[in-house]
């Protein structure tokens, strides 16, 4: 099973999420496949992934931290607030019904079954995982049957990275106080405590970090100082909402009391030239007034309730008096808002009708049944101040529950099916659709029709994509983590995770044995023949499945299968003609074996390869590697696989994690004569990875390699054993 690791704050918005992201983007850049997990997130920020589910924004951008699809194994339980004191509660990424808090909290440890599977399901297909809390975990008003701070590093036996926010002051404070209000049993869990988001001098801390340590017993691994990053934000207190202040261009976001998907801005802000502010009431609305030259009513989780906002705090006037100069976005609830009315028959949110902005002839009826799909199609501005612009494609997501009226001769967007998802009517704008704005196109069209319409000139911006600032942005963040955390002393923290369940209800724990499989019948096999065992198995189950395998191929494979316990390895791995003899050619000569993790070098059998003349060696984490790579601006592997390429002798490189190590592979080759002896290449995940494989498949070199997502470090450290245990074999004879 995977190792784990958990970070945990001493209050909200203590930068726990950036910091598991952080250590996301670090673990897999050091070879490691990584996933994160928060059991229960309390967020208006949300996403849909592929399969349409819901789950937290903060997750996701740790997935892409860490290379990987987004999932909802990794946002399990999702709470939406939808007034004070209740929320939308969202299981599997689908919604369950709304709660009042007090229900919720006794409600919620029939969740647990569903917890631990999603955790289960990561941990199988993971080298490590990063676990984030929430809140505190000191809340010892809502300690009773937790299920997301100290409650699941029990569960599944983490230990505790502490995180306290020395922004907003008393940080000695709240590291202590949260460490003595908890009992010793969760006390001990942990292993290091983090002072973040410093600014000035760190020295002047060291007297206190002192002091703090002699009280505590615990040691501070590390002082991370403040750094703005452009990275999605899920929290309320996000410092995204303080927006980045007046620019060339300048973009006003009314700021609901109910917002969500705030982060459909943040593309926007990144622009060079461009600026956003946020409006809260009216006299901010009467201060920027002159200044802006677009106006956006982003999502939010309450639209009856906002609209009536909008009416009380006189903005909703104001917005009707500034259309005519101002042009007006609209996304998913500020589109809904866009209408003659809103209603609420089912009393999905407060019930009744609310008047709409009435900017379009339509009218929306909140529904109990919640839209959620990934969406492909496109926009075209027909009216007001961007017609002419040329029809754009977009990509993105809809969250919503409510159908709005459309009129097909006003539509601004449609989907793939030519579906009409948003309207035009002059200068206003409005649309279902979030993310819209990540298209780097539609982006750009926009904010320069407004600088051309005020007489500005933007910056010229590089050509980059918005994912492709990111991914920098994310590497930046890994940096400060690795950097300014004590390292060694984290990856002495990992450890196995073991799954237990709390002392819960007999109902729950039914509930938790109602989804176990069907246990299989025990068989006494001495130790010694275990191994000979399976292999058994494997063969049996392989003939009753009729998976044939070539003789040539049949050991590697069924070794393969042996690991991962997974027979679709017997129809997906690839040999080129002649790759096994290559590579135990390059072994018999003491080739030298170049992993991409340090995982799959320590699986291979290094001491009989020894005895071949041959070694194992493994760049990825090496310090004078990171920085040539940061220097260069390329990734480790492409280092790595650069210093493979200078190794006098045979070379067999075995890549079990990252598809780059085989991209830059294929761009070596291309561009110099030299050729590993073998390439093993099994790397897992989502992003890349197929056409990774694809490159090697197509090449003059020597080969084995598993079609589609699967592999991964010990894949590619069977192969590698496979090969050397025939030659020990052989030797016997």
């Amino acid at each position: 099973m995977a190792k784990v690791i958990m970070v945990q704050g001493t209050m909200s918005n203590a930068g726990k999420s950036l910091l598991v992201g952080g250590l996301c983007r670090v673990f897999r850049q050091d070879g490691y496949r990584v996933a994160p997990f928060k059991s229960q997130n309390m967020a208006l920020n949300s996403f849909v992934t592929r399969d349409g589910l819901e789950m937290g924004r903060a997750q996701v951008m740790q997935a892409e931290c860490a290379g990987i699809e987004p999932s909802v194994y990794m946002n399990p339980i999702l709470l939406k607030p939808t007034g004070d004191i209740g929320s939308q509660v969202i299981v599997n990424g689908e919604v369950l019904r709304d709660m009042p808090a007090r229900e919720y909290f006794a409600y919620k440890t029939r969740l647990i079954p569903d917890i631990l599977e999603a955790f289960k399901h990561l941990a199988a297909e993971n080298d490590i995982i990063v676990i984030e809390g929430a809140g505190s975990p000191a809340e010892i008003n809502l300690k009773e049957n937790d299920i997301v701070n100290m409650g699941l590093a029990e569960m599944v036996d983490a230990s505790v990275l502490l995180v306290g926010d020395i922004d907003r002051g008393g940080v000695f404070a709240q590291l202590y106080g949260t460490v003595a209000l908890l009992p010793e049993p969760e006390k001990a869990r942990i292993g290091g405590l983090i002072i973040n988001k410093f600014r000035g001098d760190a020295s002047l801390l060291d007297s206190g970090i002192e002091m703090l340590e002699e009280k505590t017993g615990i040691p501070v691994i590390g002082t991370v100082p403040y750094r703005p990053l452009n990275i999605d934000d899920e929290d309320s207190l996000s410092s995204h909402l303080e927006g980045s202040g007046l620019g060339l261009v300048t973009i006003g976001v009314i700021r609901f009391p109910h917002i969500s998907n705030f982060t459909d801005i943040t593309p926007l802000e990144s622009m060079p030239g461009v600026g956003v502010v946020y409006i809260e009431n009216l006299e901010q609305f009467k201060k920027y007034q002159g200044y802006l030259d677009l106006l956006i009513l982003p999502g939010t989780k309450n639209t009856l309730g906002d609209l009536q906002w909008l009416q009380d705090t006189g903005l909703k006037n104001r917005i009707h008096m500034v259309t005519p100069e101002i042009p007006i976005i609209g996304i998913c609830g500020g589109y809904q808002m866009m209408g003659l009315r809103v209603s609420d028959p089912d009393g999905v949110e407060d019930g009744g009708v609310e008047e709409g902005l009435r900017f379009f002839d339509a009218h929306t009826t909140l529904t109990k049944a919640k839209h959620r799909k990934q969406v492909k199609g496109k926009i075209h501005f027909q009216k007001g101040i961007f017609e002419g612009l040329p029809e754009m494609e977009y990509q993105g997501y809809e969250i919503h529950m409510g159908e709005t009226e459309t009129h097909e001769e006003d539509a601004l967007t449609r989907n793939a099916e030519g579906e009409v998802n948003g309207q035009q009517e002059c200068n206003v704008y409005g649309t279902y659709v979030h993310g819209i704005f990540d298209e780097d196109r539609i982006a750009t069209a926009i904010c320069q029709r407004l600088a051309e319409k005020k007489g500005v000139t933007l910056p010229r911006t590089a050509e980059e994509s918005y994912q492709s600032i990111r991914e920098q942005e994310y590497d930046k963040l890994a940096d400060l983590v690795r950097e300014n955390l004590d390292m060694e002393r984290v990856y002495g923290m990992l450890r196995e995770a073991t799954i237990s369940s709390p002392d819960i209800s007999s109902s729950v724990k039914a509930a938790a044995s109602s989804k176990k499989p069907p246990k299989e019948t025990l068989e006494y096999v001495k130790p010694g023949n275990i191994e000979k065992r399976s292999f058994e198995i494997i063969a049996e189950e392989l003939q009753s499945r009729r998976i044939v395998i070539p003789e040539e191929e049949d050991r590697i494979t069924r070794r393969v299968i042996h690991t991962t316990a997974d027979f679709e390895y017997g129809e997906t791995m690839c040999y080129s003609e002649g790759a096994i003899e290559a590579g135990l050619r390059a072994l018999r000569q003491g080739a030298t074996i170049v992993t991409d993790t340090n995982m799959t070098r320590s699986g291979i059998n290094k001491k009989f390869l020894a005895t071949l003349g041959g070694e194992v060696r493994c760049f990825m984490a090496d310090e004078d590697v990171a920085k040539e790579a940061k220097e260069r601006g390329v990734t480790r592997a492409t280092v790595s696989m650069e210093r493979a390429a200078e190794i006098p002798g045979p070379v067999i490189v075995s890549v079990g994690n990252a598809p780059t190590a085989l991209i830059s592979l294929h761009e070596i080759m291309a561009r110099t004569d030299w050729r590993p002896a073998l390439i093993i290449g099994v790397p897992v995940g989502f992003v890349n990875v197929v056409p990774a494989k694809e490159l090697i498949l197509e090449s003059d070199v020597p080969y084995i390699v598993n079609r589609g997502r699967k592999g991964g470090s010990n894949v590619a450290a069977a192969i590698c054993n496979a090969l050397l245990y025939r030659i020990r074999d052989e030797q016997k004879d």
